[in-house]
């Protein structure tokens, strides 16, 4: 019997424990995501943060095309604004329970190639019935996407789709909670209805933007736009694959293998991505704030050239593995014949993006733009993004 009791003490001592490191593991979950809501913009320097959370059903085969096309534009115009602005990107794809999946989420990232990668290998499928998950869909854009805090932080969310929500869906939290949730954070909810169909859905767009303030939009069914192929696309696509192919990192294994990895990520876009897609994302990471999409962490060639680094100042592990080998002349021959290739393309990149921006600017003088899907946009964001320090100077 005391054999018993001992063995009935140790059970429940042990049960306690595990319970204990339940509640832990938990409350750390919860601590890393509170922090991961309030990290802080850095006061100098303003913050954009764009999600877009797409219907990726059925009949948005035009939007997802035009999204492909048309995101660089999109986050190019606000690396165009004084002072340049950090910029991170997030996205939320939706369908419905029936289908392949609910939802899809990407939270939000100064890694804009990886957000991009995603958008590509996303099709329009599934739907069916009318109501889609948009709750689920816009709860996640609210509460997942990793928001930061600061004055001088604007922050929106574009919800586009032709459908209503689910309001039937117990599980859901519905909208008018999240668009509370929003307007208390100072996340603004964007909507465009596509379409002519589905009439009961502008009721539900109109209310998700009139609670954060935000705009009400309705467009084509296709989200239709317009895209000017130049004569200097091939050239910029050239010199842009030069630049992705030549970057060096060093750091950790660990820290080089990620970033090996993103490079790897940003050259497979050259195969899968229209040529117009790859210039305009040569112009944005051309900008001050495409850099850290451009060059990611620890790039040396880059460091070198910007002075943040010198080569003396690397500890030998850290060096790039091509040149752990190499004697100090020889390292010293090899960067500096990478700074002068990496230098004379991004002159070559810099030009030609600036050619490419004359030739659309006049080919679109000859035509209007009034509706087009990031036209809608452009007008949208210039006076929200105005009123956290972030002026869109050039459209």
């Amino acid at each position: 019997m005391k054999n018993i009791f001992v063995l009935l003490v140790l059970l429940v001592a042990f049960s306690c424990n595990s319970k204990a490191k339940t509640n832990d593991s938990a409350k750390a979950e919860s601590s890393s995501e509170t922090v991961s809501a309030l990290e802080v913009a850095p006061e100098s320097t303003p913050t954009v943060e764009l999600v877009f959370c797409l219907d990726a059903t059925g009949s948005m085969s035009g939007l997802m095309h035009t999204a492909k096309e048309k995101i660089w534009d999109i986050v190019t115009v606000f690396s165009q604004s004084s002072p340049a602005p950090d910029i991170k990107l997030g996205m939320v794809f939706y369908r419905d329970l029936q289908d392949e999946f609910v939802t899809k989420a990407y939270p939000l990232t100064s890694n804009i190639d990886s957000i991009y990668a995603e958008l590509l290998k996303m099709t329009a499928d599934g739907g069916g019935d009318s109501p889609e998950s948009v709750n689920q869909a816009l709860n996640e854009a609210v509460t997942q996407m990793g928001w930061t805090r600061g004055e001088k932080v604007y922050q929106t969310i574009f919800l586009v789709g032709d459908c209503p929500p689910h309001m039937d869906y117990e599980q859901d939290v519905k909208y008018q909670s999240s668009c509370k949730m929003a307007s208390e954070r100072g996340i603004v909810i964007n909507t465009i209805k596509l379409g002519i169909g589905c009439t009961d859905a502008i009721k539900h767009f109109k209310a998700i933007a009139e609670a954060t303030n935000g705009e009400y939009k309705q467009l084509g069914q296709d989200a239709d736009d317009v895209v000017i192929d130049t004569p200097y696309d091939d050239d910029i696509i050239e010199c842009s694959n030069k630049i992705d192919a030549s970057k060096v990192y060093y750091g950790s294994d660990m820290e080089q293998e990620i970033m090996m990895d993103k490079q790897d990520e940003a050259l497979e876009l050259y195969e899968v991505s229209s040529s117009n897609a790859v210039a305009s994302r040569a112009k944005f990471n051309m900008s001050k704030s495409g850099r850290k999409n451009m060059y990611g962490n620890k790039e040396l060639i880059d460091e070198l050239i910007s002075g943040d680094v010198s080569l003396d100042s690397i500890d030998k592990d850290e060096l790039p593995k091509k040149m752990k080998n190499m004697s100090k002349e020889e390292q010293q021959e090899y960067v500096e014949k990478m700074k002068k290739e990496r230098s004379e393309n991004v002159a070559k990149l810099v030009e030609l993006s600036k050619k490419r921006d004359e030739y659309i600017a006049k080919e679109m003088a000859k035509g209007s733009t009034k509706g087009s899907f990031s036209s809608e946009i452009y007008k949208v964001v210039k006076e929200q993004a105005a009123s956290k320090g972030v002026e869109i100077v050039n459209e």
